[in-house]
This record gives structure tokens, C-alpha cells and sequence, in this order.
């Protein structure tokens, strides 16, 4: 809950509350199509593994360098609007622009159409055009999840806002989510150009949340520090706080899960899934329902263990769940009859199997949407306490440092894995062929894809598991840091309004 100047608590209304929440649409609109990156140049424009390990390997360099200097950067900031709300105005049209370059390289450039000579070319759109959008991608989130861990000190009052968020989050990303795999799915000429044309639509749609923010969400002036920290101190702090330390080893971890599902999602609908009758009143159905109301009934499961044990818990069975479902997934795939040497597809004879494991990993699929912010700001407010002021958009720069080199694994490994089982670019001489080919037989190429969608993120969960044993901040621990915050707060208040 917010404070008064004269520290009584005031509750955030439910408008600052959504207001501040649907910065989480746009972020549901872009993953839902970022998540189809790796299909939509290794798959349609024909761009090779190689090429696309160097692309990413020069987009980890940048990526890793922006969030610590724009971090601090929005920390030094001062303004009459505060420190975050200018970083957000200013670049949501350009982090619009970004995101809907990295979509429309030349279609004369895929490998079926131009041939190798357009790879470099192709290499170079795909890595300048993604370092703009996540240059901006980076400025505007940086600010945005600054701004939560101020707007309110009241644990449940900052686990609502993010469910609201975690709500809207799942909004955009089913509202968009749709599209890349209606037309990426099995690409065509005409179902890309349609596909970029809905990038565009909802680039220019993710621009409103970020109008309604500026104009309702405030920032809580005496909560800026006098004194700008310099960068290295700041990057002391962070590497001081265990709490953070954790922190910075679960995002990394979160975001090689998230990317891995979404980005291999597209490969097994195709090629999984891709031999199964799945017309509406089939009975293959069942192998998405089942995991979609599981996905449903895990929200209240986590909500649940967040306000009965602790967020501590609520994360640690999230990991767990994912890690088990994706390794159960992971056995029905390699446990199967899966013998094709051919292009015929063939369906996995596990493949309930399969199924139950998504089950598994939806049931806690959600808790990183719920808890993740929470959870970070509960480690600004330890550092508060630690040495006096908050420094939230260093906390978000330096400690998304893991994730950010995750980011670029991801990315690399799966095309490397369907790669290393057989599933390529076809031959740009070969113009009647299908996008890709499984080279070494279908069976393979189930394998491979296998190994990116479900072998890939469990293990990423199973090592943040075991190491989020070790976090620090537990129930009763942060139930001592609200007290101590509102003295603090309260004497800040009396010294700098």
C-alpha cells in the first residue's frame, strides 16, 4: 500500500493498480511473436544454424552491456515526472518501430528465393534489427518493473498487481499468440506477408498501455536518492545481497524456460503433433485440454502457496513442476516407436505420455508471471535496508544479467539441436520443398525438437529448484522488513518533502 506524507497507508486504487499492469500487454504481444523468431528466420527465411549462433553470439555482447548502463542511467535521472516515467514516454515508439523491423527483412532474401549470397545480409538485418528492438525493449521494461517495487510495500498489494498482470500478460499472449502459429506453423508466401501485417497491428496496439501508465502511474519523489550511486558501487551492491545473487540465477533461469517453450512450441505443433487429426470434436484434442486446465487450475494452486507459505515456496514449486513435466514429456517422446527414416510423418506412440508431462508443467507454469516481480522487489527492499536507498533500475539492469545470456542460449541451442538431428533449411535449389527437412527421417527430427521444447527447460528448472533452496527471504523474514521499511520510509519522508 502507498503512503501519505504524514505516513498514514493509503491503498492504491484499483486504477493505479490496472494502470500500472497493462505494461504487461505489450510485453504479451511481443513474446507471443519474439517467441516465433527462431521459425520465422531458420524455418521460412532459410537463415543457418551457424549464422544464427554468430548472430546470437553478437547480440549477447550488446544485450548483456544495455540493462547495467541504462539502469543506471534511470537511476541518475531526475525530473518532475521522476526518474521512470520520461524513459517510458519517450521510447515507446521506438521500441514499437524495433520490434516490426525485425519482422520485414526482404522476402528476396530467404535462401529458397535468393540463395546463399543473401546469408550475410540476411545475418545482418536479423541481428541489427533485433539489438533496436531490444535496446528499447530493454530502456522501457527497465523503467516499468522500477516503478512497481515503489508504488506499494504491502506484499499482497504487490502480488495482486502482478496477477493483474500475469492475467494480462496471458491476455496478450493468447491475443497474439494465434497468429504466429496460424501462419508460421506451416508457412506460405501469403500467410507470412499476413503474418507481418499483424505484426504491425499489434506493434501499434502496444503503444496504448504505456499513454495510460504516464498518465496515471506516479512516482514517490521522496524515494530518490540525493546522491547518484556510481555504476560500480551500484554493481557491488547487487553482488553483495544474497537475496539478489538468487535473484539473478532464477531470472536467468525463468528466462531460458520461457524462451525454450515458446520458441520450440512452434516446432511441436509442426512436427510432434503434426501427423495427428486435430479438426475440432477430435479426440487428439484432449492432448491440449488436458494441459490448458491445468494450466487454469495451477493460478489459484500458486496464489494459494504465495499467501499461505511464502512467494519463496510459491517459485520453488513452479520450478519443480516444470521440471518434472518436461522431463515425463521428454521420456514419451524418446520412449517411442519412433522409426520413420522418411518425410512421412509419424505420431509418437507415447504420445499421452506427452501430454501428462504439460500437464505437469502447466500446473506451475504460472507462478513466474505472479511471483517474479514480487519477488524482485522484495530484494530491493532487503538492499534498501542494507545500506539506506533504493536503486531499483540497477537491480533490474545487473540482475537480469543471466537472464540476458540465457536469452541468447536459447536461441542458439534449438536451431543447433534440430540442426544436429537432421531438420535444416531445404536446398534453395529444391523451390517445391518444404521449408525445412528432416534430412536424418522424421523420428529424428521429433527427437530433436524433443530435446529443445522439453528436455532443455527442465533442466534449466531442476538446477533453479536446487538452488532456490538457498534464497533467503521467507515469510516471516520479509513480515520484519515491512516494519523496518516504514521507519525508514517515514523518516526519508519527514527529510526530503
Amino acid at each position: 500500500m502507498a503512503m501519505t506524507q504524514l505516513g498514514e497507508q493509503k491503498k492504491l486504487s484499483f486504477k493505479e493498480k490496472f494502470a500500472y499492469a497493462t505494461g504487461t500487454l505489450p510485453s504479451g504481444f511481443f513474446s507471443s511473436f519474439t517467441g516465433a523468431i527462431t521459425t520465422f528466420y531458420y524455418a521460412w527465411m532459410g537463415l543457418k544454424a551457424d549464422y544464427i549462433l554468430i548472430g546470437q553470439l553478437i547480440y549477447m555482447v550488446w544485450n548483456v552491456l544495455n540493462d547495467p548502463i541504462f539502469g543506471t542511467l534511470q537511476d541518475r535521472t531526475r525530473t518532475k515526472m521522476g526518474r521512470y516515467l520520461p524513459w517510458i514516454k519517450y521510447s515507446a515508439v521506438p521500441f514499437t518501430i524495433g520490434f516490426i523491423l525485425l519482422f520485414i527483412p526482404p522476402q528476396g532474401w530467404r535462401l529458397q528465393t535468393g540463395g546463399e549470397k543473401y546469408q550475410i545480409a540476411l545475418l545482418i538485418w536479423y541481428v541489427v534489427s533485433y539489438m533496436i528492438y531490444d535496446t528499447f525493449f530493454t530502456i522501457v521494461y527497465l523503467a516499468h518493473v522500477s516503478l512497481a517495487p515503489q508504488m506499494t510495500f504491502d506484499q499482497k498489494e504487490r502480488t495482486e498487481i502482478n496477477g493483474l498482470g500475469s492475467i494480462l500478460t496471458f491476455v496478450g499472449m493468447g491475443a497474439s499468440l494465434a497468429f504466429p502459429m496460424m501462419y508460421l506453423t506451416n508457412p506460405t508466401s501469403t500467410k507470412i506477408a499476413e503474418f507481418q501485417l499483424m505484426a504491425i497491428i499489434f506493434g501499434i496496439l502496444a503503444l496504448i498501455p504505456w499513454i495510460f501508465i504516464v498518465k496515471v502511474v506516479k512516482e514517490k519523489k521522496e524515494l530518490i536518492p540525493k546522491d547518484e550511486t556510481p555504476f560500480w558501487e551500484g554493481v557491488k551492491y547487487v553482488f553483495k545481497n544474497k537475496s539478489g545473487l538468487l535473484y539473478m540465477v532464477y531470472d536467468g533461469m525463468s528466462v531460458g524456460i520461457l524462451n525454450s517453450l515458446l520458441t520450440g512450441m512452434f516446432f511441436m505443433f509442426s512436427w510432434i503433433f503434426g501427423a495427428i487429426n486435430l479438426n475440432p470434436g477430435s479426440n487428439a484434442m484432449l492432448y491440449f485440454i488436458i494441459p490448458a486446465l491445468f494450466a487454469v487450475i495451477g493460478i489459484p494452486i500458486q496464489l494459494k502457496i504465495g499467501s499461505k507459505i511464502s512467494v519463496k515456496a510459491a517459485l520453488s514449486y513452479s520450478l519443480w513442476t516444470i521440471a518434472i513435466g518436461g522431463f515425463i514429456s521428454y521420456i514419451g517422446i524418446m520412449t517411442s516407436d519412433l522409426t520413420s527414416s522418411t518425410t512421412i510423418w509419424e505420431v509418437p506412440s507415447n504420445i499421452w505420455l506427452v501430454s501428462i508431462g504439460m500437464a505437469i508443467t502447466f500446473l506451475g507454469f504460472s507462478g513466474d508471471f505472479i511471483f517474479h516481480q514480487v519477488m524482485r522487489a522484495d530484494t530491493i527492499d532487503y538492499d534498501e535496508l542494507q545500506t539506506g536507498e533504493r536503486r531499483e533500475a540497477v537491480y533490474a539492469g545487473i540482475a537480469c544479467l543471466f537472464g540476458k545470456v540465457m536469452e541468447s542460449v536459447v536461441f542458439a541451442l534449438i536451431p543447433a539441436f534440430l540442426a544436429l538431428y537432421g531438420l535444416v533449411p531445404s536446398n534453395p535449389e529444391d523451390p517445391t520443398a518444404e521449408p525445412i527437412t528432416p534430412t536424418l527421417g522424421i523420428g529424428n527430427a521429433i527427437k530433436g525438437v524433443a530435446t529443445g521444447v522439453f528436455l532443455m527447460p527442465a533442466i534449466f528448472a531442476l538446477i533453479g529448484a536446487i538452488l532456490w533452496f538457498w534464497y533467503p527471504l521467507g515469510k516471516e523474514h520479509i513480515a520484519e522488513m515491512r516494519i523496518k521499511l516504514e521507519e525508514l520510509h517515514a523518516q526519508k519522508r519527514a527529510d526530503r518533502l
